[in-house]
């Protein structure tokens, strides 16, 4: 039976399993991360000097799309390797790690969830708005109004999020994107699924605090008053002045990196086990519902 605990107890079975892979993806994070900074360091310096000045900042959209574009590019190529690593154990030459129509694949499935996700709470948020400001001018409370409705588009999110959650594992195991069996395997499955992501958040929460802590030490305090344009400015100098290569930036990408690894196999490794584990719940009839 699927439970949150063999959901849970895969997933560390899982990690426990596979450190020496784990151990090349968080070289690899690493790797990114130090990449990352050391590209980043010119934009930081610009938007700093640009900020002392009073001049307009301009951005450097080719830096920018350059680092965005290889972070999606890593992010998908690992998460695939963290899925394959669940499904096809087998498959464990160069730590799963593989750049070709799976990786496609898994990225166009996250595309269309993405894309189709979007539209749909704007077309919600429009309604949703439209809504409010007639129950506002019936009932006179527009602050209740406002709360009960963002928390109910916000369940809505966590609700769609647990239920498409499956596709990823589910695009690289069938090797085709897929949605609708995503939602099927989900069915009936949401509450375990949602405590045990719930479990796997908070590990999550307290590895980023960490590396967010070590990064941004000295202006953590200004990242969280985005709208001070003083604690922006010495966010700002303060990224300038230390991103780069050095022996701190060198400190710091090994720290994330380690974390990173290690918490990003988590969560995959959870999606990927989660996935298994349904799968074999019901035997070939199952399987047969769910890829109908």
């Amino acid at each position: 039976m699927v439970t949150v605990g063999s959901i849970l107890g895969g997933t560390f079975g899982f990690a426990r399993d596979n450190l020496r892979v784990i151990a090349i993806w968080s070289v690899l994070t690493f790797l990114l991360s130090l990449l990352s900074m050391v590209g980043m360091q010119p934009f930081y310096a610009a938007q700093a000097a640009a900020l002392e000045s009073g001049t307009p900042v301009t951005p450097n959209f080719g830096v920018l799309g350059i680092t965005l574009l290889v972070s999606i590019i890593f992010f998908t190529v690992l998460l695939a390797a963290m899925f394959r690593a669940v499904l096809f154990p087998s498959e464990s030459r160069f730590a799963y790690l593989r750049i070709g129509m799976d990786e496609l694949r898994l990225f166009g499935t996250m595309m269309v969830i993405l894309v189709g996700v979007y539209l749909l709470f704007i077309i919600l948020g429009v309604i949703l708005t439209i809504a409010g400001l007639m129950l506002t001018r019936l009932s006179g409370a527009s602050g209740s109004v406002a709360l009960v409705l963002g928390a109910g588009l916000f369940a809505l999110m966590v609700w769609l999020t647990v239920r498409l959650s499956l596709a990823g594992p589910l695009t690289i195991l069938e090797r085709k994107i897929v949605i609708g069996p995503a939602w099927r395997l989900s069915r009936g499955a949401f509450w375990r699924l949602f405590l045990a992501y719930l479990a796997i958040a908070v590990i999550l929460m307290v590895s980023y605090a960490v590396i967010i802590a070590v990064q941004m030490g000295p202006v953590l305090g200004d990242m969280f008053r985005p709208l001070d344009p003083a604690a922006h400015q010495r966010v700002v100098a303060w990224q300038a002045a230390n991103y780069g290569f050095s022996a701190r930036s060198l400190m710091v990408a090994l720290v994330g990196g380690i974390l990173g690894g290690i918490v990003f196999a988590l969560q995959a490794g959870m999606l990927g086990v989660a996935t298994a584990q349904l799968l074999n719940r019901g035997g070939q009839e199952h399987l047969n519902t769910v890829f109908e």
